[in-house]
């Protein structure tokens, strides 16, 4: 019952929200981006790093170091497990924000986050850029101005790649497979997360389930505009579900 009435609350509350970001966007937050931070990333390879159990195979730590990284969602809980760190985390969910607002509000990592996160307790500061979501399944190459949501952060973390204009896109830890229990689309996690490298991930907290086709949309979406600029992007997950970009082995980008 709980659930259900975290779901309808999300549900009434969408309009009001809305409103209240376009005004915070677009008369305080925007003002407050400095995009001068991203630009020792561009023109570089990108590697996405997903959040799925296939992450605590992946030597991270041992991966080329030419690439820039972006991790997205909790991915700090890797911290305690590598001595990998992102570049740029990112984070579209507003669960996931109030869930790790102790670790957004002391990083000094570059953070992508939407503008509800000001509301949600989360301190502007230099190295976050607040960005401006709208509802559309479209890669939105100018995240300076609108970013397109879809129903997975790995959506997101492509269309940041695509600001960043990346000579190559690889991807490690998006295993595009999880373990659900029918019901409602918010739900409380009921013990520890298998569907996530870290056991504590969403253990015993709120989350949204996940959607596999509508993100297959997506990433379809995605590998169209991104070949037709001749971007290649390699999926390096150790064994993934997900069919729609090619493959390839993790040795391929190891350190030698």
């Amino acid at each position: 019952m709980k659930e259900k009435l975290v779901e309808i609350l999300k549900l009434i509350s969408y309009y009001p929200r809305k409103i209240l970001d376009f005004f915070l966007f677009h008369f305080y937050l925007k003002q407050r981006n400095d995009w001068n931070i991203l630009k020792i990333f561009s023109n570089k390879p990108v590697l996405i790093v997903g959040n799925g159990p296939s992450l605590n195979n992946t030597p991270l730590e041992k991966l080329k170091n030419n690439f820039v990284s972006i991790g997205m969602n909790k991915i700090n809980l890797i911290y305690e497990k590598s001595s990998w760190r992102p570049d740029i985390i990112a984070c579209v969910n507003g669960f996931v924000i109030n869930q790790n607002k102790e670790y957004f509000n002391k990083t000094t990592r570059v953070l992508i986050l939407p503008t509800r996160a000001f509301y949600l307790g989360i301190k502007p500061r230099k190295n976050i850029l607040f960005v401006n979501l709208k509802d559309q399944n479209k890669i939105e190459k100018n995240i300076k101005k609108v970013l397109s949501t879809g129903c997975t952060v790995t959506f997101t973390a492509l269309q940041i790649a695509a600001y960043l204009n990346p000579k190559n896109i690889g991807i490690v830890g998006v295993d595009h497979s999880f373990e659900v229990k029918k019901g409602p689309q918010v739900q409380k996690f009921k013990g520890d997360d298998i569907n996530h490298f870290s056991k504590d991930y969403f253990k015993n907290q709120y989350w949204g389930l996940p959607d596999l086709k509508g993100s297959e949309k997506l990433y379809q979406i995605s590998k169209e505009y991104f070949d037709s600029i001749q971007v290649p992007i390699i999926d390096y997950t150790n064994n993934g579900k997900l069919e729609v970009f090619n493959k390839g082995n993790i040795q391929e980008i190891i350190k030698n």
